[in-house]
């Protein structure tokens, strides 16, 4: 399996599994993490771990007892039976209660940054080695605009702030009168004379893309920026 494989195949595991475990979408996040701690290394591909999971005296299910390259840190690790299985057994890990800020957190970026500092790994710059991967990840993952998202097409959501309405993913922003009369009545025209969509306002989403580290949904009047690394411009 290919890194790009690796990070689709992921991400369509990873994302309805963060609706399900009541996570924001962070499943790049996560993904990003699972490279940094060795997404192809034989405690992955062998024994499904793909984020270095080890196994506490409270733990009952299956390990492995290994060793890193070095041969200078032997562990017992937990083992899984499939990508899946595997998946569902790092949920099951941040279940422990010093984990539980990560729900809060809306980005990837977010995510990485307290995920160490919550006690995966104290040491200084884990975050930011996490984050160095979301590049390739964001980039493998707009190969297929129709990834599973936070998004459900035909659902309806809410701005979470001021945002312009562009005629395509990243186009030019339209003009107060493109929009449909429902949009008019939640918008304003900006400072340029571009149609302004208000914070608070209830769209139901038509279609989604993703294009380099932005996540764009079409509502009726347009199209609008959902999320990009940073932010969650609606949820």
């Amino acid at each position: 399996m290919t890194k790009t494989e690796y990070i689709k195949k992921m991400y369509s595991i990873l994302s309805p599994m963060c609706a399900q475990y009541g996570y924001h979408n962070v499943a790049a996040g996560m993904i990003a993490q699972s490279i940094q701690e060795g997404w192809n290394s034989g405690l992955a591909t062998k024994y499904y771990n793909y984020w270095g999971m080890k196994a506490g005296r409270g733990y009952a299910g299956k390990t492995v007892a290994m060793n890193n390259k070095a041969g200078n840190d032997p562990a017992v690790y937990r083992v899984y039976t499939s990508m899946a299985n595997g998946c569902e057994g790092y949920f099951i890990f941040l279940s422990y209660p010093r984990y539980a800020a990560l729900k809060n957190c809306k980005t990837d970026s977010e995510f990485l940054d307290k995920i160490g500092p919550c006690g995966w790994n104290p040491n200084k710059g884990y975050g930011d080695r996490c984050k160095s991967h979301l590049k390739e990840v964001y980039a493998a993952l707009g190969d297929n605009p129709q990834v599973e998202s936070q998004w459900v097409v035909g659902k309806t959501y809410t701005t979470q702030q001021d945002l312009n309405v562009r005629s395509s993913p990243n186009g030019n922003k339209l003009p107060f009168l493109a929009l449909t009369k429902d949009a008019q009545k939640h918008s304003f025209v900006g400072a340029d004379g571009t149609a302004v969509l208000k914070k608070g306002t209830r769209v139901t989403v038509k279609d989604i893309k993703t294009e380099g580290t932005c996540t764009w949904l079409k509502i009726p009047s347009g199209w609008i920026c959902g999320k990009n690394s940073k932010n969650v411009y609606v949820m």
